[in-house]
């Protein structure tokens, strides 16, 4: 059992259990990684054994405190190291994403830390004043995907292909813009509601898209933002 797999069931858990909320079935961890039930049946054994799964039969896989824990680092690490790929070094958006997968194993927290500081001193968002805010993947920017209904939030950035930003601009889906889960669907989909037009998104597509949690307060035209 090497560590890259490890991590590799862990960051697919934590993405099919809604952030750890809800227990997964083996099945859908099989379908998500494209190998048996037998094989995701013995690696769960072992990462129970581990102490970072809990897996009861018939109740399915929940992470442990610890996994959890983990499997957030772990797409973390992907997140800040996919865009660096594609910004810093302007690699197609798919491909940085596809590298981040391997290099997520590879790359040592060190480096990722760097990474992150350069990212946040190269972004409008970035507080220079506390360094520990100038990563962009810190707790309160969170994938579109792991909202739940009812919440609200500022589109800060969105790591998709450029035919795909410009299909979501057309709806008014665009960074900086305030945007509201309405739905949640059962196979995945979010539904959000942004500048008056609710807008259906695909798991994929939502994981790409990354928010401020809490909406944007917008002023009227010539009203005192004091």
């Amino acid at each position: 059992m090497t560590a890259d797999r490890i991590e590799e069931y862990l960051e697919t858990i934590l993405s099919l259990s809604n952030n750890g909320e809800l227990s997964v079935k083996n099945k859908d961890v099989a379908d998500e990684l494209g190998v048996s039930q037998a094989a995701v049946s013995e690696m769960v054994q072992k990462l129970n054994d581990e102490g970072v799964v809990d897996h009861q039969p018939y109740h399915g896989i929940r992470l442990t405190s610890t996994g959890l824990s983990e499997a957030k680092k772990l797409r973390r690490k992907h997140h800040v190291i996919e865009k660096f790929l594609s910004d810093v070094l302007e690699i197609d958006p798919e491909v940085s994403h596809n590298e981040a997968c391997g290099l997520e194993h590879a790359v040592s927290d060190i480096v990722v830390e760097s990474m992150c500081r350069f990212l946040g001193s190269n972004n409008i968002d970035c507080n220079p004043i506390d360094e520990d805010e100038c990563c962009l993947f810190k707790e309160n920017y969170v994938a579109l995907s792991d909202l739940k209904e009812g919440d609200s939030g500022t589109v800060v950035m969105m790591t998709l292909p450029d035919s795909s930003k410009e299909r979501l601009t057309c709806l008014g889906l665009i960074v900086g813009e305030s945007v509201d889960v309405k739905r949640k669907q059962k196979q995945g989909s979010t539904s959000i509601l942004t500048r008056g037009t609710e807008i259906a998104l695909g798991n994929e597509v939502a994981r790409k898209i990354f928010v401020r949690l809490g909406a944007r307060k917008r002023y009227p035209r010539g009203s005192d933002r004091n």
